[in-house]
């Protein structure tokens, strides 16, 4: 890839490396107020609420059980844990291009385990969040968010899942609901960095630059931050603004070597195959 593409590749890679339909009958809300509605879904008055054969990954018998292998058959049944663990596994082999076989069917073994691991026990930290995954990774935003709200209504302290909430709202491509979850993330825990910078991101993918700058500056220094955001413009195609962004960089601090290199592409022509050349700087971190 090219200097300018591996620039937007560590930006962005932070933010989505991570990296993911409600009950509208419940009469309690969280402490922290209603949640936040960025999607279209309601979001307020949430619930409160031994050895032996095994089956493989694809649900036929075959020998010695494995780590990653659930022993439907033993005596004792296997603990909601348990379940998902297999669970987890189906639903990355069924996402993997390179699984071959019946997707299909490992995606309807994994959405069983998380529902039967919730069955056993439906207060189920990893269950509930299993599930969350599950829906969220397919694409199931209504589904995704009603497992979501119900796991923030059990546990309104966990900043975590909150944060993972804007960030599958990011990989959806909803800034403004990735904003508002990082708000929602904020108000658990309002020094959280990791969630300050995806907010500073989000909100740059928002249009919303002064918000975006303020908030990486409160994580980073305003050159690191003036640059993160050029990186950001440059991948959105805003060349300009990109380079103002490095220049102010550089008016902050003079000395700033990411900054430097940065400039000095955007400033090169291209080659004759429309790349423009690279230079060995590497990106802030």
């Amino acid at each position: 890839m090219d200097g300018r593409t591996f620039r937007r590749w560590c930006a962005l890679g932070g933010l989505m490396a991570a990296a993911l339909g409600c009950n509208r009958n419940a009469t309690q809300q969280t402490p922290f107020g209603p949640m936040p509605d960025p999607g279209g879904v309601q979001m307020v008055n949430m619930p409160v609420n031994g050895s032996g054969s095994s089956r493989s990954l694809w649900g036929g018998s075959r020998g010695p059980t494995t780590p990653v292998e659930l022993a439907d058959n033993s005596k004792r049944p296997a603990s909601a844990e348990s379940l998902v663990a297999v669970a987890d596994v189906r639903l990355e082999a069924a996402l993997d291009e390179k699984t071959p076989g019946n997707k299909e069917a490992l995606l309807d073994l994994a959405r069983t385990g998380y529902q039967k691991a919730l069955a056993q026990d439906p207060k189920s930290k990893a269950a509930l969040t299993g599930m969350a995954r599950y829906y969220a990774r397919l694409g199931d935003r209504d589904r995704a968010l009603e497992v979501y709200k119900k796991y923030l209504t059990l546990y309104p302290s966990d900043a975590g899942v909150a944060h993972e909430v804007a960030l599958a709202h990011a990989r959806w491509k909803d800034w403004p609901g990735a904003v508002a979850w990082c708000e929602f993330a904020l108000k658990i825990d309002p020094e959280n960095r990791a969630v300050k910078k995806t907010l500073g991101f989000c909100e740059a993918f928002a249009g919303r630059w002064d918000d975006a700058f303020a908030a990486l500056c409160q994580i980073m220094p305003e050159a690191q931050a003036r640059h993160n955001l050029a990186g950001l413009l440059d991948h959105m195609g805003h060349a300009d603004a990109s380079r103002v962004q490095l220049q102010l960089a550089l008016k902050a601090d003079p000395n700033f070597v990411p900054a430097q290199g940065f400039l000095a592409e955007l400033d090169q022509p291209n080659d004759p195959n429309g790349i423009r050349q690279a230079s060995d700087t590497q990106p802030a971190p």
